[in-house]
């Protein structure tokens, strides 16, 4: 009996494991694609990713390391203001969570937070919504989404300046899956957001470690002030 026991112990461990393997996969690993062209007279567009209703508004968890932040929320707008007054394209990208196994995701670890369909998955009612460019990803990098690509193809964008949640998660496997097709990446540190920046005074503002290994792959890294 002791060892049936232990079996089912180990068997549970070993199950959980390869969930969060899952998990972390799926929010990490950057896709592939073809290479973009070389463009007369590129155009440039900035991407808002995940910055919804479900993780930074009014339906996020209460224990959502995201939710509310209104100095963030500034920032963001600023930037996205900003950009758009230098005619760059205002692209926004929504976490929508789909199927069995996306529900049973976001049920076990985000609280049923961004399921497909649902009011959360809306961009954050704060954002400043300057074009009706939206598009939906059912996990971290969003050119997971054809279409993200095909619009930026169409729109000839060779250079992207990406903004939103969460610099370890979606934001890097989307710079990473730019990057596979041939688009220059910024990633503004004002306007993004990471767990880190509110979780405890040990992790407050410690990002550097991220934004090097955005550096060594090729991501630069700037701040609101130096656009």
């Amino acid at each position: 009996m002791k060892n049936i026991l232990i079996g089912f112990i180990l068997v549970a461990l070993c199950a959980e494991a390869v969930f969060v393997a899952s998990v972390y996969i799926m929010l990490t690993q950057a896709t592939q694609g073809v290479r973009i062209a070389e463009y007369k007279n590129p155009q440039k567009a900035l991407l808002v990713i995940d910055v919804q209703e479900d993780t930074t508004g009014i339906t996020a968890p209460p224990l959502s390391p995201y939710k509310g932040n209104a100095e963030y929320i500034t920032r963001l707008n600023k930037v996205i203001e900003y950009m758009n007054s230098k005619n760059i394209l205002i692209v926004y990208v929504k976490q929508e969570f789909d199927g069995l196994w996306g529900k049973t995701l976001s049920w076990t670890v985000f609280g049923g937070s961004n399921i497909k369909g649902n009011p959360g998955t809306k961009v954050d009612k704060r954002i400043a919504m300057l074009s009706n460019y939206k598009f939906s990803k059912s996990q971290g990098d969003s050119f997971a989404n054809p279409k993200l690509n095909e619009f930026l193809t169409e729109q000839r964008v060779n250079e992207l300046y990406l903004t939103g949640l969460d610099p370890e998660f979606c934001i890097y496997a989307t710079a990473r899956g730019a990057m596979n097709r041939g688009y220059k990446v910024n990633v503004i540190t004002d306007a993004i957001l990471s767990w880190r920046d509110t979780v405890c005074i040990w992790t407050k503002n410690n990002n550097e470690g991220i934004f090097e290994k955005y550096r060594k792959d090729g991501i630069k890294i700037i701040s609101g002030k130096e656009l």
